[in-house]
């Protein structure tokens, strides 16, 4: 149905993420169970200026940049490269697991008990499901001792049974190390990463969230953006966002921030538009209208475009997420995602979102 192109710009020597792994295999890469590390708000400085925040955030951004215009519904899985197959089909497998774990019958409404057999289930699965997702080389390797930390930690915690960004970080930090790794290409499988895996993950969240009512894991209530998620919101908009003086090539290019108020708008698009899923979502679990339960969504959609929305929610991420000490100490640090100074080469791409070069993608119907 599609084929992702590359993105120019997203990389300063010019080469994939899968040919700088190639590039870098003649190296013996030792990988470690990831630790905590961010022990205090001044950890957050070390963390600033880590290889750790350098990688996450020029992941995101290099996704972004390749799914503009891209709908949901023209993402095929079958299209996708085996891993991100895999991955999308063990999510599927971690859905059907809510049939052997139902509720149980409480006296409280959040948090159903039922969901520590779920995510005991995926205890014992999780090493597995990583094994096949990398292959055999990098399973021989040790890959799966770092990759699992944080696979396990993107579910929500079951303790706690809640759930919030920090959880989604956590997965984000999963396709990261894929990518690292060279089991997938970030600067080529953008609408794959995006619109196929990560989409997948957020039904399974979804799901989980509804069917054993996750507490939300450091809510903000009212003033909050959402109570579980960021990053449908973040690369939702990138979806939405046209190049300056490129030709719009999708109906996604054509409604503004707006549309969620607009009834045709809020039936039709959440099966193309990670944004407008995300917002139907919210509506569906609060209620009230969106400008009494969720603010500041209701204020982004008097934004004039989806650039401006998508920059102002990538600096939010780096802000609310990644600038949280209460997010960030929870998070793991191996020899991937490490706390180690990143080098002043190998920092984030400064190019501005939406003027790097990035082919039309082919989706059927288009020429």
């Amino acid at each position: 149905i599609m084929e992702p192109t590359s993105t120019s710009g997203a990389a300063t020597d010019g080469k994939s993420s899968t040919e700088r792994a190639e590039d870098g295999k003649s190296e013996a890469k030792e990988f470690i169970k990831p630790e905590k590390k961010i022990t205090s708000v001044f950890g957050l400085a070390t963390f600033k200026a880590s290889k750790a925040k350098s990688k996450i955030m020029t992941f995101i951004e290099s996704v972004s940049r390749q799914i503009q215009g891209i709908e949901l519904c023209k993402v095929s899985v079958g299209d996708a490269p085996k891993p991100i197959q895999t991955l999308c089909e063990a999510l599927e497998e971690m859905c059907s697991w809510l049939k052997d774990f139902p509720p149980i019958q409480q006296p409280m409404r959040f948090g159903n008990k039922a969901f520590r057999q779920w995510h005991a289930q995926l205890l014992k699965k999780v090493d597995l499901i990583v094994a096949a997702v990398i292959g055999e080389d990098l399973t021989k390797q040790g890959a799966t001792l770092e990759l699992a930390t944080y696979l396990q930690a993107s579910f929500g915690n079951p303790t706690r049974i809640d759930y919030g960004t920090g959880h989604e970080l956590n997965f984000i930090a999963f396709l990261c190390c894929l990518a690292d790794l060279g089991v997938v290409d970030q600067d080529r499988d953008g609408p794959f990463i995006a619109l196929a895996a990560f989409q997948k993950y957020m039904l399974v969240m979804r799901e989980l969230q509804i069917v054993y009512w996750l507490e939300p894991a450091g809510s903000k209530g009212v003033w909050g953006l959402d109570d579980y998620n960021f990053l449908p919101l973040l690369w939702g908009a990138a979806q939405h966002v046209t190049d300056r003086g490129k030709e719009l090539t999708s109906e996604l290019q054509r409604i503004k921030p707006s549309a969620i108020h607009n009834a045709d708008a809020k039936q039709d698009m959440p099966a193309k538009s990670l944004y407008f899923a995300a917002v139907r979502f919210v509506c569906k679990v609060k209620t009230g209208h969106l400008s009494e339960h969720s603010p500041i969504l209701n204020d982004i959609s008097g934004v004039a475009t989806w650039r401006k929305v998508h920059s102002g929610l990538l600096r939010m991420y780096e802000a609310e997420v990644l600038g949280k000490f209460p997010i960030m100490q929870h998070f793991f640090f191996g020899s991937i995602l490490s706390l180690d100074k990143a080098a002043s080469n190998t920092g984030r791409n400064r190019i501005p979102f939406g003027k790097a070069s990035v082919a039309a993608p082919k989706i059927a119907g288009k020429k």
